[in-house]
């Protein structure tokens, strides 16, 4: 009976902390682990709301024969920016390098990139390299994420 009025009082505030730590990680918006979960559209979607959130006019391109530019990026005096979105399972390789280059040319743009949830192979970097395409993987995609949250927060400061 004893150990009843010790187990059951830690065993609530145990679920208390789980609870609020449930609620905290729900509403702390995209992680790199959700994005890894994300079906094409979805991911899509996500990466042009994170441009929003950090001021960027955000155009995405047609689903499906988007000549290899999924979302169009542009701030002001910066130039346009078509991003080629990858999430893979696997490191992106060469075909995603040269759809962006595809796409550069098709929508007239000033700059492309291929973003991915993952990494990189080799042979993408390099040909990526050739090509003046920028590469943002994994580790830029979570400093994306971060920075991000930090321009979201302010602008909840600014409103209040």
């Amino acid at each position: 009976m004893e150990i009843l009025r010790i187990i059951l009082p830690s065993l609530f505030v145990l679920l208390i902390i789980a609870w609020i730590a449930y609620f905290i990680y729900r509403r702390s918006g995209v992680t790199i682990g959700k994005l890894d979960k994300m079906d094409g559209v979805e991911f899509e979607n996500a990466i042009a709301d994170l441009y929003r959130t950090l001021g960027y006019t955000v155009q995405t391109t047609k689903a499906s024969g988007d000549q290899g530019i999924d979302i169009i990026i542009k701030k002001t005096f910066h130039g346009t920016k078509g991003l080629q979105l990858k999430r893979y399972d696997h490191p992106v390789g060469n075909a995603a390098v040269q759809e962006a280059v595809a796409g550069k040319k098709f929508y007239g743009l000033d700059k492309v990139a291929v973003l991915s949830n993952n990494y990189f192979t080799k042979s993408a970097r390099e040909l990526a390299r050739a090509n003046k395409v920028e590469l943002i993987g994994r580790e830029e995609v979570k400093n994306l994420i971060e920075k991000a949250k930090r321009a979201a927060k302010k602008k909840r400061k600014k409103r209040k």
